[in-house]
């Protein structure tokens, strides 16, 4: 046997024409050893000097063998060697790699491959093959050479889930519990009763990125559910399967296959057949939606069509658990072998492992346990570790620091510096510079109610922490009203003022928080939902979120933009699903929004004693305060998202909401609040609209620092976004020194 090592990708592209046909000629015939797996893995992830392929060639110029091999530094029991492994092992995406060898030859070839790398005087002495199916003719003489030679020899098993599925989709069923096969047979029908439900495969370079595209956002967001970040998030990871796929899409090798709802993508799997054998890669469902059973359905249908296209084996590839051993599969193994010379760091790096597996066996015995228990002093006591968390020790040391930061009185001595000068951070936080202030700044803060009502559906800062702000604020701070702050941004001098806003314009603001303000000399501006004061009805928000903490349902089953199941039976659980089903209103056209909102509260069974009824501000209470120094601005009529409206319906917002204001106060109205305030609830031409309805100045939601040069129909707002006085007083002095 003649051995040509092959260390370039073009070589591997030479290969080509004679890959397949030994590939078919090999016990080793699996989509994984396939020319456009390999080359597409190796166009992803591999590394330039890496790649170390061995053919071997008979005397008449025959290909008989391939290794499909690469360099790769490993690291294992704290020992690091450079080691030969599989092409396509190292991005958890290879299963069954092996020498690809022509069924007869595989001694002459592994011979001559062992004798190839000893009289090269081979970079390395560890051979790593990872996921070699048990059944490999390949193995057995692999160890002999390795006991022949006087090696290191660790196998490690894998199992793996596979199928061999029967000629009908009955037979099938058949080889299944009777609890889930009925489970099975209830999904698909009521899937495919429901007319605004698809399924199909990929058959399409033109649909291939869409579905690609879907599975990864599916998966990603489904292990994201879990805390996990998934496999889509590792670098190349994406590109390699659209690579790989677009490759055997070509073949009529891809099968990618999907479900629809009215359009949108709820689930997708992705797999291989190859040789009347499918390979499950990968799958994704959409979260929200499982109790519609998305990817029970979908992996049912799959292998009811595949059944029917002749496929006789449904492969899970590696790993086993009751989400394969449901679907009928069962086990089998692969390997993962390790091959070394023989001296103590190879030794480590071989069975380290094993080692570090037996001690910790060792150590969980209750035998152990009691000798050690047994061995202490009668009166010695073992020192236990923390339970505290990192999170919890990071939490109190801020605490503690700002604590110490305000009962110091440093908040008066920070304060002079703090006007005239600003800090800059850079080199990651390491590096400090000083600067002179120059021009003149803001900081506008937002608070929507001020009571003591403890109620998580309608949170609210207590009044006794609002005082303390307020206090702070007079003591530390110049506050001005919103009028004065646009002017101060214009022309004013290089100093920081800090306005206080509200939104919405809640009774309690009147009845809690004017007496505050008043009592500290403090100005502010309360931006008003005017429709919701003319009608004393709650805000649309505040009714859905009456109807979800009230409803004596224990789940609501909403199909808006996707089918999504939101479980009522807790506290926690109604207070996730308000937000869940605000974030889906949110996203709607205003139009929709309105069509829902009432159907879900009458889903919800919300009655009409509204308790929410009259929170809001009255004219008589907005003029008494209007003439206690709080100024007003329009924050629309209905508290709709301008971005989900048509320009005539934000023109109206805007517009309506000001003329009703100044007919009511008898005062102009120059500046306006975004209902919810994100960039994306302002939308491209929000600023545009409000121009024109006759303001000077919007806010937004967005947090930082407003300068002359800030978009005066974009200025920067922060929520008081600590627990007590001192964190306030602390974070607030840190940013304002900072400018952030």
């Amino acid at each position: 046997m003649k051995v040509v090592e092959f260390r370039e990708q073009a070589g591997l592209e030479r290969l080509r024409p004679e890959w397949e046909k030994l590939l078919g000629r090999s016990a080793a015939d699996t989509i994984f050893l396939t020319y456009e797996w390999l080359n597409s893995w190796w166009t992803s992830f591999g590394k330039p000097g890496d790649l170390r392929i061995l053919t071997a060639w008979d005397d008449a110029g025959v290909l008989r063998g391939i290794a499909p091999l690469r360099l790769q530094r490993l690291c294992r029991s704290g020992q690091s060697v450079d080691a030969l492994v599989f092409l396509g092992d190292g991005s958890t995406d290879s299963d069954y790699l092996d020498f690809i060898i022509e069924r007869g030859y595989e001694q002459p070839v592994l011979d001559a491959f062992r004798a190839y790398w000893t009289r090269s005087s081979c970079e390395t002495s560890v051979t790593v093959l990872n996921e070699v199916p048990a059944v490999s003719p390949n193995l057995p003489i692999l160890k002999s050479l390795a006991q022949r030679e006087g090696m290191l020899w660790n196998e490690t098993d894998v199992p793996c889930g596979t199928v061999l599925l029967p000629a009908s989709w009955d037979d099938y069923l058949g080889l299944l519990k009777p609890r889930f096969r009925t489970h099975i047979r209830s999904v698909l029908r009521n899937l495919q009763n429901r007319p605004e439900v698809k399924f199909g495969f990929c058959d399409s370079a033109g649909e291939l990125d869409r579905l690609l595209d879907a599975l990864f956002d599916l998966h990603t967001r489904r292990w994201a559910a879990e805390g996990v970040s998934g496999v889509f998030s590792r670098e190349g990871k994406r590109d390699f399967y659209h690579t790989l796929s677009a490759a055997l899409l070509d073949r009529g090798r891809l099968r990618l296959s999907w479900m629809e709802w009215n359009g949108r993508i709820l689930a997708c799997q992705y797999g291989f057949v190859y040789n009347r054998t499918y390979s499950q890669l990968q799958e994704g469902y959409e979260p929200a939606s499982a109790h519609f059973n998305c990817g029970v359905g979908l992996r049912a249908w799959s292998i009811r069509t595949m059944i029917e296209e002749g496929v006789r084996e449904y492969d899970f590839l590696g790993g086993m658990g009751r989400h394969k051993t449901d679907w009928g599969a069962q086990i089998k193994y692969s390997k993962r072998v390790v091959l070394a010379r023989d001296n103590w760091k190879n030794l480590v790096f071989c069975r380290g492992g094993t080692w570090r597996d037996r001690s910790r066996k060792l150590l969980s015995n209750a035998a152990f346990r009691k000798f050690i228990a047994a061995s202490q002093p009668a009166n010695g006591h073992a020192e236990k570790p923390s339970a505290t968390n990192g999170s919890t020790v990071i939490n109190w040391r801020r605490r503690a620091m700002a604590t110490t930061y305000f009962n110091l009185g440093f908040p008066a001595l920070v304060r002079p510096f703090r006007e005239r000068f600003q800090v800059s951070t850079s080199g990651g936080g390491s590096k400090l510079s000083l600067t002179r202030r120059r021009q003149p700044s803001a900081r506008i803060l937002y608070y929507h109610r001020v009571n003591d009502d403890a109620d998580a559906f309608f949170p609210a800062i207590s009044t006794r922490l609002f005082e303390q702000e307020m206090r702070h604020l007079a003591r530390h701070y110049k506050v001005v009203p919103m009028p004065e702050l646009i002017r101060h941004l214009e022309d004013g001098p290089p100093e920081t003022v800090v306005a206080i806003t509200f939104d919405d314009g809640y009774r309690d603001n009147y009845e809690n928080a004017f007496p505050i303000l008043r009592r500290y000399g403090l100005p502010a501006t309360v931006f008003l939902a005017t429709g919701t004061m003319d009608s004393a009805e709650p805000i649309w928000f505040e009714q859905l979120a009456e109807a979800v903490k009230n409803t004596s349902r224990e789940q609501l089953d909403l199909e808006i933009d996707i089918p999504r199941r939101f479980s009522l039976r807790t506290e926690a659980e109604r207070l996730e699903a308000n937000n869940g089903i605000f974030a889906v209103l949110r996203d709607l056209p205003d139009v929709k929004r309105r069509e829902w909102l009432p159907r879900i509260c009458k889903q919800l069974d919300l009655n009409g004693d509204a308790e929410r009824r009259g929170k809001m501000l009255t004219w008589d209470q907005a003029r008494a305060m209007s003439s206690g120094g709080i100024t007003f601005g329009g924050h629309t009529v209905t508290h709709p998202f301008l971005s989900r409206l048509t320009r005539d319906q934000a023109s109206w917002e805007a517009s309506e909401c000001k003329r009703r204001i100044e007919c009511e106060l008898q005062l102009p109205v120059e500046c306006f609040a975004y209902p919810n305030g994100r960039e994306e609830d302002v939308g491209p031409w929000g600023g545009e609209v409000i121009r024109a309805a006759g303001y000077r100045a919007a806010v937004t939601t967005i947090w930082g620092m407003n300068y002359g040069s800030t978009d005066s129909m974009l200025l920067k707002r922060g929520g008081p976004w600590e627990e007590t006085q001192a964190l306030f007083a602390h974070k607030l002095d840190w940013y304002q020194l900072t400018d952030d």
